[in-house]
């Protein structure tokens, strides 16, 4: 980690770092976000070659303000196991969640659901429950307001319905948020 919280410095005379696409594989331009695939250098015993974290996020490899020479790694902003597609567009639930967290009207459960429509296009819905004790007469409101955070930021149209709280399932392990009934 960076003392000035910079970014994550990886050390490059151990490990070579690339950016690739998830879908491809293809090595991207620097400054690029993919997924972070590492090759150790100097592990002899069990060396790793082209280790694909999973991780969403881009290489910086401008000077950093700390003094290290060194790239520093972006924060990470998805997985690319976790990643969707809809209409061409990479969307990752925790973009999602991250949107809805802003939004004091509604709480934490959420559920995403995918379906292709007559017409061949894909249609996403985001079912979102009302925070406790508020008036479901600004539902459409805060229903609009989500909606376009989400147009606006992940570049992708989707319905969203406001539900009552406590009506979406709860485990004790992690949620299902992803509902995908496309074909």
């Amino acid at each position: 980690m960076c003392i000035r919280d910079r970014g994550l410095h990886v050390f490059e005379d151990h490990f070579l770092p690339e950016i690739i696409d998830p879908a491809t594989g293809e090595v991207l331009p620097p400054g690029e976000t993919g997924e972070l695939v590492f090759t150790s250098l100097t592990k002899e015993a069990f060396p790793v070659i082209r280790y694909r974290t999973r991780d969403i996020t881009s290489l910086n490899f401008e000077p950093c303000i700390c003094g290290r020479t060194h790239v520093r790694m972006n924060r990470v902003s998805g997985r690319s196991d976790d990643m969707l597609i809809i209409r061409g567009v990479n969307v990752y639930p925790s973009h999602i969640d991250e949107i809805i967290s802003g939004f004091a009207e509604v709480g934490s459960e959420y559920q995403i659901i995918l379906e292709r429509g007559a017409d061949g296009k894909d249609y996403m819905t985001l079912k979102v429950e009302r925070e406790r004790g508020l008036d479901p007469a600004r539902d459409e409101e805060v229903a609009g307001r989500i909606a376009e955070e989400i147009k606006k930021r992940v570049l992708v149209s989707c319905q969203v319905q406001i539900v009552d709280y406590g009506s979406l399932p709860r485990t004790e392990r992690k949620s299902k948020r992803v509902f995908d009934y496309r074909e």
